[in-house]
Parts: structure tokens; C-alpha cells; sequence
């Protein structure tokens, strides 16, 4: 699902379709179809699609041009996917595609008609189809890691450390201090009765 291009031959015009439909769906990429020559330029444009031409004779040389200096100036560019209603062998031997766009699609042809690869297309599209009606994981269950990493984090009871510990035990002497100071308000009261004898 990177983005080098590929040229389909062979199978029908709906295997081809449904070739360049499922490399959208698998890269999360939009599909733009271009049937006519006008439509290839605004086409090119959107960099982040698949870019689907049913029938690749129908762009002309004109049209075959700006493909090859698409893949050879472009560094960011929609992947393309070609199709021929024809076998490739028989348009390159007609010369109806330039050889040096021929040059760059060489890594990426690919025969619909070869045997078993109808079978292999099918069994990938029936294993996605799988995959997408099974049900989503379940998460995590978030909540129990939080109470489990608090309670690590408590000390343990009754084994205070450092300043908390002396904070507790200097608490109960200055409360016994202030007790202390009511019984020197009575002196003085003392000393006025003994006058009145």
C-alpha cells in the first residue's frame, strides 16, 4: 500500500475498479477516478488519494506525459493505479504507452488474468471483510491500575519518617505547655485576700 504505481491488465472493467477500491480502503486513502484527459491535472493535485484511470489509453501521449514527469519530479503524489482494457503486451507492442512511462511501471504490473490471482484477490478481500465484522477489543480496565498505584504509594501505617515524625511527636508538648499557664493567673488573687486580713 505504498505509493508506487501499478499498471492492471487483464480481468474486467469491474476487477479493476474493485483492485483500486480495495488499495484506497486498506491505505484510508480517497479514490479519484479520472475517465477523461481534462481531469488528470486538478487529479494529480490531491497527493493524499489513489488515483484510479479505468482505461490508461484514453489519456493520450499528452496525458502519458504528465504522468512521467509526475513520477519523476513529484516527491509527494497520489498512488497510482492504471488500468488497460487491453494485455500489456499487446500495447506495448502496438506502441500506444511511451516507453519511459512503460519503464516506470515496470516493478508494478500486474496480470488479473495470471492463474489463481482472482483466487488470491478473493480470499483477501473475504479475510479484511473478517476482520472488519469482528467487535473491537476491549479496553483496559483503567481504574483498577489508579487504585493499585495509590495504595503503593501510602507508607506503611504507624512508620513515619524524617520531619513527619518529629512534627508528631512535638504536637503533644506544646499542648501540655498551654495547660500550664492558667494556674499562674491565680496568684495574684491570692495576694489581695491576704491584704484584706
Amino acid at each position: 500500500m505504498n505509493r508506487a504505481p501499478v499498471l492492471l491488465s487483464g480481468g474486467t472493467s469491474p476487477d479493476r475498479a474493485g483492485w483500486a477500491q480495495e488499495a484506497a480502503e486498506v491505505g484510508g486513502r480517497p479514490l479519484v477516478t479520472v475517465t477523461r484527459p481534462e481531469q488528470l491535472g486538478p487529479a494529480l493535485m490531491v497527493r493524499s488519494a489513489v488515483l484510479f484511470v479505468p482505461d490508461l489509453l484514453t489519456l493520450g501521449d499528452a496525458g502519458q506525459q504528465l504522468l512521467v514527469r509526475t513520477l519523476t519530479s513529484l516527491d509527494e503524489r497520489p498512488k497510482l493505479v492504471l488500468g488497460l482494457g487491453r494485455s500489456e503486451a499487446s500495447v506495448r507492442q502496438a506502441g500506444l504507452v511511451r516507453e519511459d512511462l512503460h519503464y516506470r511501471l515496470r516493478m508494478g504490473l500486474l496480470n488479473l488474468d495470471t492463474p489463481g490471482m482472482r483466487e488470491a484477490i478473493a480470499a483477501r478481500r473475504a479475510e479484511a471483510a473478517r476482520r472488519a465484522a469482528m467487535p473491537p477489543p476491549r479496553p483496559a480496565p483503567v481504574a483498577r491500575m489508579q487504585s493499585s498505584t495509590k495504595v503503593a504509594a501510602r507508607p506503611p501505617h504507624g512508620k513515619a519518617k524524617g520531619r513527619s515524625a518529629q512534627r508528631s511527636r512535638v504536637a503533644p508538648r506544646l499542648k501540655s505547655a498551654r495547660t500550664v499557664k492558667p494556674a499562674k493567673k491565680a496568684r495574684p488573687t491570692r495576694k489581695k485576700r491576704s491584704k484584706r486580713r
